[in-house]
């Protein structure tokens, strides 16, 4: 597993097909990228094969997964990592043109957040393609969700510290 906890970082590939972070034969669970700093970008690369989720982010504010590819390269198993793209407990968050593919879980998972936009983005083959819980202040357009269990979900969990509310799902396929 890789962590990143140190502010005003970019991390930038030469693309999501060109720049490969392959975490098969990773011995336990645990996410690729783990984030917890603030004002980072992370855009062109792919994360493949993961045992854990692919990219977690967790307390940060402003953070943007741009160009960005997360897949298990086995297709569909329960042994895939649960989220492939994973903000938490976050603000400011942009997930844009990210394509996640055989999640035992969900593609794109934004929980208990504030300020979020999901945009121009790919969930396929995953048990929940797109989901937003918990969370406030959440645009959601552009995407396509194929193949998945469910396409997009928007949840309420009772027994989570945040509730959300003003989220907009909108020209989506």
């Amino acid at each position: 597993s890789l962590s990143l906890d140190v502010d005003n970082v970019s991390v930038i590939g030469a693309g999501p097909d060109k720049t490969v972070l392959s975490f098969k034969g990773q011995p336990q669970a645990g996410e690729g990228l783990l984030v917890t700093s603030d004002r980072v970008l992370l855009k062109g690369f792919a994360i493949e094969d993961t045992k854990g989720d692919g990219i977690k982010a967790k307390g940060v504010d402003r953070i943007s997964f741009q160009d960005l590819r997360v897949e298990w390269t086995g297709g569909a198993k329960a042994s895939n990592g649960a989220y492939g793209v994973y903000p938490v407990e976050s603000t400011n968050v942009l997930v844009e043109r990210v394509t996640v593919r055989y999640c035992s879980d969900a593609g794109i998972y934004v929980g208990q957040s504030d300020g979020v936009i999901v945009r121009r983005s790919r969930a396929e083959q995953n048990v929940a393609g797109i989901e937003v819980e918990n969370t406030l202040n959440a645009d959601v357009y552009d995407n396509v969700a194929t193949g998945n269990t469910g396409g997009i979900l928007v949840f309420n969990m009772p027994a989570l510290s945040q509730q959300g509310g003003a989220i907009r799902v909108y020209k989506n396929k």
